[in-house]
């Protein structure tokens, strides 16, 4: 009995001693911050204008502020560029979708610097064009034509880029452009990946804009799987990403995991407390169900989205989703517009510093941007009380000292 004991206590501390070695940086977290509304902006729209746009990007030129628009939805095929600051239309860039200056089945685009020239990613083509900013082509390359790209069974890679919905930019250092290695799993009865397969799978390509050449990255994706899943069928390996240029550093946050990846020379990584303290821990793991229910689990489970950096307060941005339950009326193959979720604050260290809840029903939070005077979050949310699919609505937040509250 005594030696039962005995093995149960060393188990223990040598599982703690395990847990304390291999726990995230940051693991402390204060609370002293949290976002309150400043104020609204109204852009117009149009009758060849969806609300909805998935590439949505902030930038600067002149010392003034806009915002590009992708309207690729329905059937659309052109670029907007607001200006924020008069909240009025600037200019519009129609693409062409065949020709010399064609550029079909659009994924995403990023300003390239400036409203001059863009960067765009073709959904199904493998390609990244570049145009002006009068939808001139200017340079295309072939993403899939890299020497070293992988092939394995049961899955591929593609080259996308260009998302604010799911956000995924693309950074440029040195006419090097660098972005995401889209992964598909081919869903297959009795056809797994083993977890030693998958940590040899880059997360990130590079493209040369001067002589053409693609490589991918160092960085591989990590395990973070549950320790009984050798196939992360059930999804929560996708990850979101953005660059902090003043550090050089890519942060990168999984939405089935708790920590944030972050790399300062995309080659080596360290692991940081990302944690809600509204959700329970999770990690990726497979689903038991099947067909609907497995659909119903995996997109109202609790989950991670998208994480932003602000350059103007050089703090980051990760939205954490609750569990939502889907009504009998309402399809799992459409986002749960009442979903309430929260907006993780990290500050330039990535400790976390504050953690502000949203209510559902009101804001479409994959439609957000960091500007000069806070966060904005769309509230073109299709059950908010107050959506109107003609006006792109949204709320600016601020960053609100609590420790006196």
């Amino acid at each position: 009995m005594k030696t039962t004991i005995f093995t149960a206590i060393f188990i223990l501390l040598i599982g703690g001693f395990i847990s304390c070695q291999e726990s995230p940086q940051g693991s402390t977290a204060t609370y002293d911050v949290g976002l309150a509304e400043l104020k609204k902006i109204v852009l117009p729209v149009d009758e060849n204008t969806y609300y909805l746009s998935k590439s949505m990007f902030q930038f600067e030129e002149d010392d003034k502020e806009y915002l590009q628009f992708g309207n690729f939805e329905k059937r659309q095929h052109e670029i907007l560029i607001y200006d924020l600051e008069g909240q009025n239309l600037y200019k519009r860039i129609p693409l062409e979708k065949e020709g010399p200056n064609g550029v079909p089945a659009v994924y995403g685009c990023i300003p390239y610097y400036d409203s001059k020239t863009f960067l765009v990613s073709q959904h199904n083509r493998g390609m990244t064009t570049i145009i002006d900013g009068e939808g001139n082509v200017h340079a295309k390359y072939n993403m899939r034509q890299s020497a070293d790209s992988i092939e394995r069974r049961g899955f591929w890679v593609d080259c996308r880029y260009g998302l604010s919905f799911f956000y995924t930019p693309s950074f440029t250092k040195d006419s090097i452009v660098y972005f995401k290695n889209e992964l598909f799993i081919q869903y297959k009865i009795n056809q797994r990946l083993d977890r030693e397969v998958w940590k040899t799978i880059p997360m990130f390509n590079s493209l040369n804009l001067k002589n053409g050449h693609i490589h991918t990255l160092p960085i591989k994706y990590p395990d973070i799987f549950e320790d009984d899943v050798r196939t992360p069928a059930g999804g929560g390996y996708e990850f979101t990403y953005d660059y902090n240029y003043k550090q050089e550093r890519l942060v990168c946050s999984f939405t089935g995991y708790d920590s944030i990846m972050v790399t300062d020379d995309l080659k080596h990584v360290r692991w940081y407390n990302g944690k809600s303290r509204y959700l329970k821990s999770i990690r990726p793991r497979v689903y038991e169900a099947n067909g609907f229910d497995w659909l119903r689990e995996s997109k109202g489970g609790a989950k991670y989205h998208n994480i932003i950096y602000d350059k103007y307060r050089d703090v980051y941005y990760r939205i954490a989703e609750f569990p939502y339950e889907f009504k009998a009326n309402e399809s799992p193959f459409d986002d749960p517009m009442g979903r309430e979720f929260s907006v993780i604050v990290f500050d330039k260290d990535l400790n976390i510093i504050g953690e502000t809840k949203f209510p559902g029903n009101k804001y479409l939070y994959k439609m957000s941007f960091v500007g000069r005077d806070g966060l904005y979050i769309s509230e073109n949310n299709l059950k908010n009380p107050e959506f109107d699919e003609n006006k792109l609505k949204f709320a600016c937040f601020k960053l609100e000292n609590m420790k006196n509250e």
